[in-house]
């Protein structure tokens, strides 16, 4: 039954994302999405099926511990991927509505290079790494972007998502202690992953679509102007996706969207968490809808949805993830964002942002009633 809901969910909410949008005023030809948890569609199972694409192998997490988790998911209906339970994230949902996919690339016709945990850029500052996660080797941002200027010339007719950032102000804090420094270490990413953004363009590409971070702390913040600043003044086209206002708009009035106020909030660990995944293991492992099962069975073995229709009645799947609602939410609030620059070439950045989002917010409890009569 969570399997056939999970199905019904995901072509209802392309048609009610689509629907509540203008008509596109582009179309693409292709898209492809580099970055981190944020957009990653489930490389962790190619991963642990030995497909690498080109990463050294092997090319899981690093973790034993977050891998026996992932597997125990993926045994149950997961993909590994952070929506939780086998849901597919904003890049797929905005790909779907070009009638393109965004499948990670270690799968069959995969064109979604994202990883989960991976930093902007491997620098010294950070040892080089290209993840947060045990492994190492894994490729950052800037390298998946790369990765696929190796093979690939810029597509004129491409659309090209990137979303990271959020695992360097992790790695920040970690790592420094005064501000000073984690901004100093800050700006050397954003300005890395700019340069490799840039090579898009200088190659062909001419349609690029920028995610800044959703966090309203200082770093995210700071990461998100220091990025899209450093790609004005190398004369980068792109959309700027302002994803925090999005958050904002949407917690500020939470019954607007189908949400209540206790799950427009990030997750928790616990059975009392308002997320869609409910994590009762390890309180020291974050972001668990990468481990979260398509059931509602507890067990301390895996993540499992709070209630059956949990990924539609909750914002977040996880401490830090979005939901599949919030996945749908990001993927119309894109395709806006996108139809207007078409329209109005130039820089645009979340610009009336209810209106973008309202519609699709009062369409979405709409289809939440309806499935909740006819299961």
């Amino acid at each position: 039954m969570l399997q056939l809901m999970k199905v019904k969910f995901a072509a209802a909410a392309i048609g009610i994302v689509a629907c509540t949008s203008a008509a596109s005023a582009i179309t693409f030809n292709e898209f492809d999405s580099f970055g981190d948890s944020t957009i990653d569609d489930g490389w962790w199972l190619g991963a642990q099926q030995g497909s690498c694409d080109g990463a050294p192998s092997p090319c899981t997490t690093g973790s034993p511990l977050k891998d026996t988790l992932i597997s125990n998911a993926i045994a149950l209906g997961a993909t590994g991927a952070p929506v939780g339970a086998g849901f597919s994230s904003s890049a797929q949902l905005l790909a779907n509505l070009y009638g393109l996919t965004a499948l990670p690339t270690n799968q069959p016709n995969g064109t979604n290079y994202a990883i989960s945990g991976a930093l902007s850029a491997a620098t010294a500052a950070n040892g080089n790494s290209g993840n947060l996660n045990p492994n190492k080797t894994l490729p950052s941002t800037a390298q998946q972007i790369m990765n696929y200027l190796a093979s690939h010339a810029g597509n004129p007719q491409a659309l090209y998502l990137v979303s990271s950032g959020g695992n360097d102000v992790t790695y920040a804090n970690n790592n420094f202690t005064t501000l000073a420094d984690k901004e100093n270490y800050l700006a050397g990413q954003a300005s890395a992953l700019a340069q490799a953004i840039q090579q898009i363009q200088i190659t062909g590409g001419q349609h690029i679509l920028v995610h800044g971070l959703a966090g309203t702390g200082t770093l995210g913040v700071f990461w998100t102007s220091t990025l899209f600043s450093d790609l004005t003044n190398l004369g980068v086209h792109f959309v700027a996706s302002d994803i925090k206002s999005l958050v904002q708009t949407i917690q500020a009035n939470p019954t607007a969207y189908g949400f209540t106020s206790a799950t427009v909030q990030e997750g928790v660990p616990g059975t009392g968490t308002g997320s869609a995944c409910v994590w009762t293991g390890n309180s020291t492992l974050t972001g668990w809808g990468q481990w979260c099962a398509n059931t509602i069975t507890p067990s301390t073995s895996y993540a499992y949805l709070r209630s059956a229709n949990a990924e539609q009645t909750s914002l977040y799947s996880d401490d830090q993830h979005f939901s599949a609602a919030g996945n749908a939410l990001v993927a119309n609030y894109d395709f806006s964002l996108l139809n207007a620059a078409a329209a109005v070439p130039g820089p645009t950045v979340g610009a009336g942002l209810p209106g973008l989002v309202a519609g699709f917010g009062a369409m979405l409890v709409w289809y939440r009633r309806r499935r909740a009569a006819t299961i």
